[in-house]
């Protein structure tokens, strides 16, 4: 079975999709990819909060790597959505770092190298006029994917 595509953040309404995309995994017994995605501004950000934490607690943690840390993330909140899911949810975690303006293609083409048969991505409340200047990542996975694409809204 072709695995689905998860985009996931750390805001709630990703760990509602991380959840619903669970469900249906562990129903059907399809693998999930969950693609986390940092800018390159959050990545520079979060490796200078994670140097300040380190040296002001005069520790070390088990990475420098910010990736690392959102994969972390990203597998700590699949690990708490799925524990109410009575079978277990196979699942891979990717980081990429990507501008907002570039992340839709970059879905698109890790859906593409994993063979992903269905992306599960949030969507949010956007006029028509800040859609046209601005893009929609949702509505161009949905445009551009050859497969199926559920969005959650707010």
């Amino acid at each position: 079975m072709q695995p689905f595509l998860v985009v996931v953040d750390s805001t709630e309404p990703h760990e509602r999709l991380v959840r619903e995309a669970g469900r249906v995994a562990a129903a059907t017994g399809t693998p999930l990819v969950l693609l986390s995605w940092l800018t390159e501004d959050r990545l520079e950000e979060d490796t200078d909060t994670l140097q300040a934490m380190k040296d002001a607690l005069q520790t070390s943690f088990e990475t420098n790597d910010a990736r690392e840390l959102a994969a972390q993330f990203v597998r700590e909140t699949a690990n708490e959505e799925f524990t109410n899911i009575g079978d277990s949810v196979e699942y891979d975690v990717i980081t990429i770092v990507a501008d907002e303006s570039d992340l839709a293609d970059e879905v698109l083409r890790v859906a593409e190298e994993r063979g992903c048969g269905h992306i599960y991505v949030a969507g949010r409340q956007r006029s028509p006029t800040g859609k046209a200047l601005f893009g929609d990542t949702a509505q161009r996975v949905i445009l551009n994917f050859d497969g199926l694409v559920t969005v959650l809204t707010e």
